[in-house]
């Protein structure tokens, strides 16, 4: 049981790797900016940056995503947490097989529904808490992204345009102004200094042939890509960590070294299967210049950041979504494929139960067994 119960644990971290990645870096494929290859291996160093720092600042989410949904400690630990983690992989990597962007925060709850439903019936539910720790953030998450994310591609528009302009350049005829200050007090102006980086507008650089040039707009871009891939991980990988902490005790294995195994499995997930559901966020719910996705980005970093601070369980996949949709409706409501967001809005909704009866069939096989 206690082996099961790790390789599920590591199952599950790999199948929310390859479903999530997606929402880190799927602005920058959709826009042109990253090659598939480029942006899952982008997503994949920064997710596991933030898998491991989850071990230091994400200890509330390990709490209610053990015991702290229930209204009292299974009779079976072991068996129950196997059951909501065979639960909550079955339903990730089956979206994760047919392209669908769910959520693992969603699955791993529907799945602790169900084996506590199975083994203690409805009253071993904590229904109060469960609403108001997961359910309303879960709801609310995609309309405040969609939300701010319009409001930015909105406001932003014309001061990105500017920012555009301008690139950061590289290489070693890049000069940059430097001020120095002299021995009596007084400052001087030293222009044409050789520096490796410098920020001009985009038609100088190219006229001084420098080698390597890059938008500012682009920069940010990727700086917020990494921001969500770090927050992404920070978010997910406590939640996937409580699963295994009975395990992890049972074996002598630390909680560092639980963290370390489980982020190690969701960065390899990340890579080698994340392509797919990039595919459906980056090209299939509405076609994504570099500014609106940067304006996405950047908003689905912030609040998960912040959520991830407050222990906030959200859902990176709604925050992504919900931030893409609200910068796309910025080009008007044809932009958006809504036959697409209809069918993603659908396996949003059954998440959570379908997780919950593969939870319960899990929980009669191991009591059979």
């Amino acid at each position: 049981m206690i082996i099961l119960l790790v390789f599920f644990v590591c199952a599950l971290a790999y199948a929310n790797g390859s479903n999530d990645v997606s929402k880190g870096v799927s602005t920058l494929v959709g826009s042109g900016l990253a090659t598939y290859r480029r942006g899952l291996m982008w997503g994949t160093v920064w997710t596991a940056a933030g898998a491991l720092v989850a071990a230091v600042v994400s200890a509330g989410l390990v709490n209610a995503f053990s015991t702290g949904l229930l209204t009292s400690a299974p009779a079976d630990p072991d068996r129950f947490l196997l059951a909501v983690a065979v639960g909550a992989f079955g339903w990730v990597i089956l979206a994760s097989r047919t392209g669908l962007p769910v959520s693992t925060t969603h699955a791993i709850a529907g799945a602790i529904l169900g084996a506590a439903i199975a083994g203690g019936g409805r009253a071993a539910v904590a229904w109060s808490l469960l609403a108001t720790t997961v359910a309303l953030p879960l709801a609310l998450s995609p309309i405040v992204a969609g939300g701010c994310a319009y409001v930015l591609a909105a406001i932003g528009a014309r001061p990105l345009t500017r920012a555009s302009r301008y690139c950061v350049c590289l290489g070693e005829s890049a000069g940059i102004s430097q001020i120095r200050v002299t021995g009596d007090g007084s400052a001087a102006l030293v222009s044409g200094q050789p520096s490796p980086v410098r920020v001009d507008e985009t038609s100088r650089c190219e006229a001084e042939a420098i080698g390597s040039q890059m938008s500012v707009t682009d920069v940010a871009h990727w700086a917020t890509s990494a921001a969500l891939s770090f927050a992404r991980g920070m978010n997910d990988n406590p939640k996937i960590v409580a699963l295994g902490i009975s395990a992890a005790v049972a074996t002598g294995l630390s909680l560092a070294g639980l963290f370390l195994a489980s982020g190690a499995a969701m960065s390899l997930g990340s890579y080698m299967y994340g392509r797919r559901v990039t595919n459906t966020l980056a090209e299939k719910v509405t076609e994504i210049d570099r500014l609106e996705g940067l304006s996405a980005s950047a908003i689905a970093s912030v609040l998960v950041v912040l959520a991830s601070f407050a222990a906030l369980p959200v859902s990176t996949t709604h925050v992504s979504t919900g931030a893409i949709v609200g910068a796309g409706l910025r080009d008007g409501v044809t932009a958006i494929r809504w036959r697409m967001m209809a069918t993603l809005v659908f396996a949003w909704l059954v998440t959570l139960p379908v997780a919950a009866l593969f939870a319960v069939a899990a929980w009669a096989t191991l009591e059979w067994l």
